[in-house]
């Protein structure tokens, strides 16, 4: 797909601010492109610190749910924790579980399973577990939206505490005793956090000393970066300092999935944790019994840990057989009809497809056709459906105009999940999509390509890549910048590794700077083009380590 490339200019600050901190001039104008203007901004933004984090009872509700806890503890009450299956519930039930035990709390940790029991509060589950008498239950990850299962739970005289970063119904905020989310409206603390934050930061309050949890920020990381939640205000700070913990993590099961995953510790990266750790947590709620991560993530037994992995991995193996298989017909179904060409938003049901993949495939179609998509799978007339979205467009706002054509919803800007009859499906997408006609400009399957910055190619070196590293860790909200290098030329012949994976050597006219180049899914393309002496590359740049020596590897976006 041709993509129109557009470089950001330079602003005349951006001399001002390289000259201040020593910076390369392209990646001062980055840090002006992210809204920081001020000296004394810039140096926090540069050097981020574990003592600019909130309070953590400046979040709503958190006093209140403190003290309810404590209660409870202090009267043996029975409490439990009821989290979410994917990585953030899985990785926030994680933490705040055991800090609960530590403090002497009689309690008990669930997590619903994805095809039997759905997305948050399940009423039938909730009957039978409350046959262990619960007093207290904690939900991670889950229970904004669940006002009829908290209004139950309420009349059975079970206090709810809600633990949720995801965004309220309409008809707005559920009964519970407390709420401690900064995304329900009460404008205090950070909004961006995720769940295991939320959960990080309630462990705090309960123990009254961040050292008491800050060994935790292992698992913070994970469950922030597989829920893609934005990487500014406190999730970076969380991520700059809970990257080395994870890399040298006491935990036996992550140590075993590091193993499996064939991540390095030495050199810990966002895409290890993306691409690496999370899908094979997400696989044991996807494709089998979520109890399997959690164990792995709170066992303390280095034998067991390594069984999970195993289990893990191999679930992870199964869900990209299933995924593929998915993906590819969904594929077919866009390019063989009219919905690629009319429809702003992709709407695909099918009852051959596995409930666990769905997010992973809508992801897949966003990434391909560039506007938001929802996948359905659909089982005695019933569509359980979830949905991702590109930047800037929320597909929640979408949905909730639709909500009389759904049994259920929930989520938040870039992702959801539905619950809806059959006969439905055609209404909805219909109602969707004229729904996003009113509220965005035309999504086309043409695309513009941000180019963050013009760098020549001989001064991409390892001074570059040290100021580049101090804007780090990237994610949503402070994407990995692109960059723009021309008249370069290859300098070996490309080559195809894996499926589709490019992989080749550049270098500039004078062969003075050279680099490793991939480009995943580029292969075919690379092939199918033609090429002459000299091209223009956008690419992202990453230092690579092997035997302790540092090179630069590009990984390419595009090419003219």
């Amino acid at each position: 797909m041709e993509k129109k490339w557009v470089v950001h200019p330079t602003e005349a600050a951006a001399q001002g601010i390289a000259k201040e901190f020593n910076l390369h001039l392209v990646i001062a104008q980055l840090i002006l492109r992210r809204g920081l203007k001020s000296s004394s901004e810039i140096f926090h933004f540069l050097n981020p610190s574990l003592s600019l984090l909130d309070d953590p009872l400046k979040y709503p509700g958190m006093q209140k749910a403190v003290e309810r806890i404590r209660a409870a503890i202090q009267r043996k009450e029975k409490i439990l924790v009821y989290g979410d299956y994917d990585v953030d519930g899985v990785t926030g039930s994680a933490i705040l579980y055991p800090i609960l035990k530590k403090l002497g709390a009689d309690a008990d940790a669930f997590i619903p399973h994805r095809i039997n029991e759905g997305y948050g509060l399940n009423q039938e589950s909730l009957e039978k577990l409350l046959k262990k008498k619960y007093a207290l239950v904690i939900t991670v990850d889950n229970g904004i939206t669940g006002n009829k299962q908290v209004k139950f739970l309420q009349e059975k005289n079970v206090d709810v505490i809600i633990v949720d970063h995801h965004l309220p119904k309409e008809e707005g905020l559920p009964p519970a005793y407390a709420i401690v989310s900064a995304a329900a409206g009460e404008g205090q603390g950070d909004p961006d956090l995720a769940a295991c934050g939320l959960a990080f930061k309630l462990g705090w309050a309960l123990t009254g000393d961040f050292k008491d949890v800050e060994s935790y920020l292992d698992l913070v990381v994970i469950g922030t970066v597989c829920d893609m939640a934005p990487m500014r205000g406190e999730n970076r700070i969380l991520l700059k300092y809970g990257l080395p913990m994870l890399a040298n993590t006491k935990r036996p099961g992550l140590k075993a999935l590091m193993e499996v995953s064939k991540v390095s510790r030495n050199y810990l990266s966002y895409r290890d944790i993306a691409f690496g750790l999370g899908p094979r947590i997400n696989a044991s709620g996807r494709m089998g019994s979520p109890e399997n991560a959690f164990k792995l993530l709170t066992t303390e037994n280095a034998m067991e840990a390594q069984n999970l992995a195993q289990i893990l991995d191999a679930g992870n193996r199964d869900r990209q057989k299933v995924e593929s298989a998915a993906f590819e017909e969904a594929l077919e179904r866009v390019e063989t009809s009219s919905l690629k060409d009319h429809e702003r938003v992709l709407v695909l049901e099918s009852p051959d497809w596995h409930e666990g993949v769905l997010g992973i495939v809508a992801s897949r179609l966003v990434e391909r056709y560039h506007r938001p998509s929802i996948v359905i799978s659909l089982k005695n007339g019933v569509g359980k459906g979830s949905g991702r979205s590109v930047p800037h467009v929320s597909l929640f706002d979408f949905v909730v105009q639709c909500e009389e054509l759904l049994l259920n919803f929930g989520g938040h800007a870039q992702a959801c999940g539905l619950t809806i009859k059959e006969e439905n499906v055609s209404l909805f997408r219909n109602r969707l999509n004229e729904v996003a006609v009113q509220k965005t400009r035309e999504l086309s399957s043409s695309s513009e390509l941000g180019i963050d910055g013009e760098i020549p190619f001989s001064e991409l070196d390892l001074k570059f890549m040290q100021d580049l590293d101090k804007l780090a860790p990237f994610g949503p909200g402070n994407k990995k910048p692109l960059f723009l290098s021309k008249g370069v030329k290859t300098k070996s012949h490309p080559q195809k590794k894996g499926k589709d994976t490019l992989q080749c050597w550049i270098t500039d006219q004078e062969g003075k700077t050279t680099c490793e180049v991939v480009g995943f899914r580029m292969y075919e393309r690379w092939n199918a083009s033609r090429h002459r002496s000299q091209f223009d590359i956008v690419y992202q740049p990453a230092l690579k380590h092997f035997q302790g020596i540092a090179s630069i590897q590009l990984e390419l976006e595009d090419w003219q």
